[in-house]
């Protein structure tokens, strides 16, 4: 019997309100790192400040389009400011020069963020890190380059085209004889190929192929990937200095990374102002298991709010208020160890 009084107080305690949990998420960006003379209060915020402009740059750039993106670069310190939580400086070092190096860390607050999207008719992207296997390839008027010759193939790790804090792997694929006859036996429809041919040895399936061609002076790009099973296809146009050839291709890479990030954050949109409830039932044998399921709740940024609708000694009912499509929802509780069990459209869930 004092079993059952301890958890139903805890439940009640929990579950008080619906918003009681989404009000203290917050997202995390960390070490951001501002440089400047502080030598009175009043310039010690305003380098403050410019950490947080940063900090919010690099949040966005993560999880919104590029046109979104471009939409809030006028947006102001003060409205920042409103968005964030909290923030701590990490570190604060005295450089050479006497100025001041610091080291932020700054967290937004979700639910003002949310409002903010909302109000703006900006969609979120809930990304989250992928490992992709590319087959860059280079035609000319004449040939076809994958491995040797290829600049693209060559160059696309270098440092300086490379994106800090991406959250997308890439991995160059590896040099094969087999790969390279398909490819140039294949060069008058590389848009049409059988990719899958490509990449059945490899024990992850998400690809990118990209040719580009270089012709009359003019570059573009196909781009086609393949990730989480679902495909997507971009034709890009890219700029050509002709007095400039690498330096226009070293360009071409980082542009077509650019457009597989948004290809990437256009899978995961998340529309903040249309959310979808959903009711499941959980069985658990001890207190232990049913607070692991609420810690794992409170992890998942897609989900807004919840609240229990029936309970019982080894049983309950919920329902959650949560953001995006429902397979991905599905996807972030399998990611987090919980067992989902759909049947005639009820779902049940339990950890594993």
């Amino acid at each position: 019997m004092n079993k059952v009084i301890l958890i139903i107080t805890i439940i009640i305690l929990i579950f008080k309100t619906e918003t009681l949990f989404s009000a203290n998420i917050v997202y995390d960006v960390n070490n951001i790192k501002i440089i400047g003379k502080i030598t009175t209060d009043k310039d010690r915020e305003r380098l403050i400040e410019r950490g947080y402009r940063k900090a919010f740059n690099k949040f966005i750039n993560k999880t919104l389009l590029q046109k979104d993106i471009d939409r809030l670069q006028g947006i102001t310190i003060n409205e920042i400011k409103d968005l964030i939580f909290s923030y701590q400086i990490s570190e604060n070092e005295l450089t050479s020069k006497k100025e001041n190096k610091v080291l932020l860390n700054v967290k937004f607050h979700q639910k003002k963020i949310t409002n903010f999207l909302i109000l703006k008719g900006i969609s979120y992207s809930d990304v989250s890190d992928i490992s992709l296997i590319i087959f860059p390839v280079l035609v000319t008027d004449k040939e076809v380059f994958l491995y040797s010759d290829n600049f693209f193939y060559k160059n696309w790790h270098q440092k300086e085209y490379t994106e800090q804090d991406s959250f997308i792997t890439y991995n160059l694929a590896l040099e094969s004889i087999e790969d390279l006859e398909y490819i140039i036996s294949n060069k008058d429809n590389l848009e049409s190929i059988n990719i899958e041919k490509l990449v059945e040895s490899y024990e992850n399936k998400d690809y990118a192929i990209i040719v580009i061609y270089f012709s009359n002076k003019k570059l573009r790009a196909f781009i086609k990937t393949s990730i989480q099973k679902k495909e997507i296809i971009r034709n890009i146009k890219l700029k050509f200095d002709v007095q400039n050839r690498n330096e226009s291709f070293a360009l071409a890479i980082i542009d077509i990374k650019k457009e597989i990030k948004q290809i990437w954050k256009s899978q995961n949109l998340v529309d903040f102002s249309t959310p979808s409830f959903l009711d499941f039932s959980v069985d658990f044998s001890n207190i232990n298991d049913f607070l692991k399921i609420k810690n794992i709740l409170d992890k998942i940024q897609l989900i807004d709010n919840y609240s229990v609708l029936e309970l019982t000694n080894n049983y309950a009912k919920l329902r959650i208020k949560y953001n995006g499509k429902i397979n991905k929802l599905k996807d972030k509780f399998r990611d987090q160890g919980v067992k989902v069990d759909i049947n005639e459209n009820k779902w049940k869930l339990s950890i594993k």
